[in-house]
Formats: C-alpha cells, structure tokens, sequence
C-alpha cells in the first residue's frame, strides 16, 4: 500500500481532522494489529474526511457529521482524559460527564472552524513502521502546489479491541501533546478552578 495515492483532500479538513480527532491518548499497548491493517485503516479515515469535505456542510449538521466520525475512528473518552491529565483523577462524576460534553463540543467546532480553509491537495501513504508498544506508525505526504508538502504521521493502536487512532504527528510535532498543552494553559489560567475550565470550554468556538 506505499505510495497510495488518495483524492484531493481540503487541507483544512484535514487540520480539522489532526487537532480534533486524532488529538489523541497515545496509548501503552497494540494487541495484534499489522502494519498492512493499520494502512487500511488510515485510507478509510482520509476517505470518510474526503467525503465530508465534498459535502461542504457547515453549521452544526458538518459539526456532527464530523464528530460522528471521530467517535468511530478515535478513541475520544481516552482523548479527553489525556488533554487535561491528572486532572481526570479529581473530577468528580459530575464534572467528568460535562467535560465529556464540553469535549466533544469543542472538537466539533475545531473542526468546523478549520473546514475548507484551502485548496484540495492530495494524500500520498509513504508506509508504515511497527512502533511497538504504541501501535503502528503510518507515514504520508500532504502534497501542496509548489511545496515539499508536509509530512503526516499517523499513530494506530488497537489497544482498546478496535482500531483506532491515537495521535497523529505533523511536522514532528504530537498533536496529542498540543491538545492537552491548550487544555492544560487554560486550567492553570483558572487557579485549577475545574467548573470554570469546562463552562468556558464548552462556550468555546473552537481552535
């Protein structure tokens, strides 16, 4: 499957796609997922985004058709409690049921908001690497026009009995790592204050 060559794709689908679904818990175990299974897996998830971005909706119908994706490609209970860390431990059960909410809310904005910023551009697999007890790293390139185009890891775990994302790296830089610095920058802006973090981040537009 290297080299695969995928439809052209909205780069700002596809960023909204980075920063809200597979802003993900990098997770410790893979049970037996192959590296030909994990290519698979990643060319269905750029084909669903490809399709949502032909779609071209927008408003809270584009929110939650993308968030009915993630909810099948990436784990997001486990990207919640990765973004705002130790955090999950002291939160009652209350508060991890609004966060869940406000979560979710705000990744579908993320997502809205970064919809169709660009030009379509192509996705080309480049292979994949056993990562280990991570999962199964999948490489490509985001080819843009008159550009060395942008290298796109995907982290592929099947962790949790299904396949699922857990990161994706852009440029060598974690976008599991990125969330939770947003998420932790906001809780330290609010003394810790916990309510005030999820009541502001679900009044949240987005990233």
């Amino acid at each position: 499957m290297t080299n695969r060559r995928f439809a052209s794709l909205s780069r700002r689908g596809f960023s909204g796609l980075a920063l809200g679904a597979a802003i993900a818990f990098a997770a410790p175990t893979a049970q037996a997922l192959s590296t030909s299974e994990a290519e698979v897996f990643v060319e269905s998830v750029v084909a669903d985004l490809r399709g949502l971005v032909e779609n071209g909706r927008s408003g809270p119908e584009g929110a939650a058709e993308f968030l009915a994706l993630l909810e099948t490609k990436a784990s997001l209970d486990a990207v919640g409690k990765f973004a705002v860390g130790r955090n999950w431990l002291e939160m009652s059960d209350a508060q991890k049921s609004a966060y869940g909410a406000a979560f979710r809310n705000y990744i579908s904005k993320t997502y809205q908001n970064r919809f169709g910023e660009y030009a379509g551009e192509d996705i080309v697999l480049n292979g994949s690497v056993d990562a280990g007890r991570k999962g199964v790293l999948v490489k490509s390139l985001l080819k843009r026009p008159s550009t060395e185009g942008i290298v796109v890891e995907w982290l592929v775990s099947d962790r949790s009995g299904k396949t699922r994302l857990s990161d994706i790296v852009f440029e060598g830089v974690s976008l599991a790592i990125t969330l939770r610095e947003i998420f932790g920058g906001m809780i330290e802006k609010r003394g810790g204050n916990m309510d005030q973090f999820i009541a502001d981040l679900a009044a949240s537009s987005g990233a």
